[in-house]
């Protein structure tokens, strides 16, 4: 059993989004998107007691209106039909339950908080025949829902449970008198086994979750490694000795005391009142097996430490290391799915320690043995490979007055279709596992993307903009990205618009060419075959952009793409001769060939004199102010 999707409604800066997980599920986007409410709202259904949340977690004051969490699951195994009975039956491929907070502070989980209207009458018919007798009249009435035959009253239940399953965005609340609540989803029952939701916030502290409890980490590490059954039933016996030995002691060494005591006591109580005594012994032992405990402490050398007198980068690893763990042992056991949701996996890390758990968390869920999911909400590239931009999902939120937080995402099949006619299926296949992919990462943060071709266009650009202040650039969230060549602009720019980053884009016609290829001393033939080639990638690009095909365009900047008829270089010693003096005086300072050095393109950027030529200011102001479309 996995997480298939989730909605949720009127929970803190979530007002209604809803959201497809994957095995592993990226959450990205500024500060103050939601990301971490994401996680905390999941928390809540699986975790969450009841009271937990109050009206502060009711969405921009919405205190009259239900705070609702919708999970759905996919991928059910028969022990997971079995547990769940009647609320997943053959031929539903899907499970669906609902967690509310209503406006009078109470909870309710439920596995049917929603139906199908149509079925309303059929649920609350009062017998078997009934229900049949509903049935056939709606199958009968409305074909076109495709219901099967069902000649039983359990086998009618199944057959409307399985097709709402399967329509979840066709159901509606059902009237109170039809909804159950699905009781003991947190604690012992329906879900006990199936599936276990573990959150790490940024705030966790490690010496928390490393105290033998229930609830925290090591303990549900120990729980699921060690079988501590032999060791507290061998304890039990030890108590119960234990018990027998000092109800002997005390026996033998108060028998004869009492009982003079008790002989003189009833000769004065027998005064008082004639045909009654009282007898003393002593009382039961009173001894308790203790649970079996373990304490972690840290050896640091030769000394041992308490965990939270460790740095947080250590405590952090620590974390890190009993949810691996947690994981690992989870999955070899037979307690079913374990979903690791983390905040700012980063947090604390060194830059190799953050790379090497972005790597175990991947290889545990792409385990399909481990029966792992992962989530996390993240800044850091290091947990994003844009080889799997279809598993990230950006969060961004708007400035009005009541902010909307939108969920963009996409499928490897929605990329394809935004380059249909321009890139092959097969090519994108193959290009993810490439140059493109290794370059996405930083600009899937950004606020907007400029694509260009190399690094020295990047290195002039950023340039351009540290002439304004240092870091202009990166402080508005603009990030430069070099995608190798033109023929890759397409597909980066069709990843990048597809997960909601606003993408402006840059390449060099190469109308030069011939020149340079006659200095260089090459066949009329090879001329002819860089003519055409350049001549059909000017043109693809030109047609994925909606722009009419040219097979050298002219200098030209338009809403969401710019060309130099040549290249970088050709253009600025028209444009800015101040630019090329700046290189020769940088080279002559270092006294070797600089050409094509990104290190003395921005020195030379940020030293010529003279103005920014109007084009490369106007291509900065359309990479910061695209919108996505």
């Amino acid at each position: 059993m996995k997480i298939q999707s989730v909605r949720i409604c009127n929970f803190r800066a979530l007002k209604d989004v809803t959201i497809p997980f994957d095995f592993i599920t990226t959450f990205i986007g500024p500060n103050g998107a939601g990301k971490s409410t994401v996680l905390r709202a999941l928390d809540w259904f699986f975790n969450g007691k009841p009271g937990s949340l109050t009206e502060k977690d009711c969405s921009f004051g919405a205190t009259d209106e239900e705070i609702e969490v919708q999970v759905t699951f996919a991928d059910l195994t028969e022990n997971d039909r079995e547990a769940l009975g009647k609320y997943a039956p053959e031929g539903a491929a899907t499970f669906t339950a609902w967690k509310r907070r209503f406006p009078d502070g109470t909870d309710m989980l439920s596995a049917n908080a929603k139906g199908f209207q149509a079925f309303n009458a059929i649920k609350a018919a009062g017998s078997a025949t009934a229900k049949k007798e509903a049935y056939t009249t709606l199958r009968r009435e409305q074909p076109g829902l495709g219901l099967p035959a069902a000649n039983t009253g359990s086998a009618v239940e199944q057959a409307i449970t399985a097709w709402e399953a399967a329509h979840i965005d066709q159901l509606l609340d059902m009237p109170e008198a039809l909804q159950t609540n699905f009781f003991g989803f947190n604690s012992g029952g329906k879900m006990s086994g199936l599936f276990d939701f573990v959150l790490v916030t940024a705030d966790l502290r490690a010496s928390e979750e490393s105290i033998d409890g229930k609830a925290s980490i090591i303990g549900r590490i120990l729980e699921r490694s060690i079988d501590r059954t032999a060791a507290d039933e061998a304890i039990a016996e030890i108590v119960a000795e234990s018990r027998a030995k000092q109800q002997r002691v005390y026996e033998e060494k108060f028998k004869g005391q009492i009982g003079i005591m008790t002989e003189q006591l009833n000769a004065v109580v027998t005064a008082y009142a004639p045909g009654r005594a009282i007898t003393v012994s002593p009382a039961e032992v009173e001894l308790k097996a203790p649970r079996t405990t373990f304490d972690v402490a840290v050896l640091d050398g030769t000394t041992e430490t308490a965990v939270e007198r460790q740095g947080h980068g250590f405590q952090r690893t620590l974390l890190i290391s009993a949810l691996q763990l947690l994981a690992q042992s989870g999955a070899a056991s037979t307690e079913g799915v374990i979903c690791l949701a983390i905040e700012e996996p980063e947090l604390f890390q060194h830059p190799i320690q953050a790379q090497a758990f972005a790597k175990v968390l991947r290889s545990l869920a792409e385990d399909d043995g481990k029966r792992i999911q992962v989530a996390y909400a993240t800044h850091s590239p290091y947990f994003l490979e844009a080889r799997y931009f279809h598993q990230i999902r950006r969060l961004t939120r708007s400035s009005d007055v009541v902010p909307m937080v939108t969920v963009h995402f996409a499928t490897v099949e929605d990329v394809k279709v935004r380059l249909n006619g321009t890139v092959n299926g097969d090519v994108v296949d193959r290009r993810l596992d490439h140059n493109v992919a290794d370059q996405l990462a930083i600009a899937l943060f950004a606020n907007g993307a400029l694509l260009v071709e190399g690094l020295t266009e990047a290195s002039v650009f950023y340039g351009i903009g540290d002439r304004t202040s240092p870091g202009a650039l990166e402080v508005a969230g603009i990030s430069i990205i070099p995608v190798g060549s033109k023929t890759s602009i397409p597909l980066a720019h069709a990843i990048l618009k597809s997960v909601g980053v606003p993408v402006y884009a840059l390449f060099d016609a190469d109308g030069g060419f011939e020149d340079r290829a006659r200095r260089n001393n090459k066949s009329q033939n090879d001329i002819d075959n860089e003519r055409n080639k350049c001549a059909k990638e000017n043109r693809a690009l030109l047609k994925y952009f909606g722009l009419p095909e040219d097979d050298f365009p002219s200098d030209n900047v338009f809403d969401f793409v710019a060309m130099f008829h040549d290249n970088l270089e050709s253009f600025l010693s028209n444009k800015w001769p101040e630019w090329i003096v700046s290189c020769n005086v940088i080279e002559s300072e270092a006294g070797i060939n600089l050409s094509k050095n990104c290190l003395a393109y921005r020195a030379a950027t940020l030293r010529s004199a003279g103005v920014v030529p109007e084009m490369l200011t106007k291509i900065l102001g359309k990479a910061a102010s695209v919108k996505h479309a």
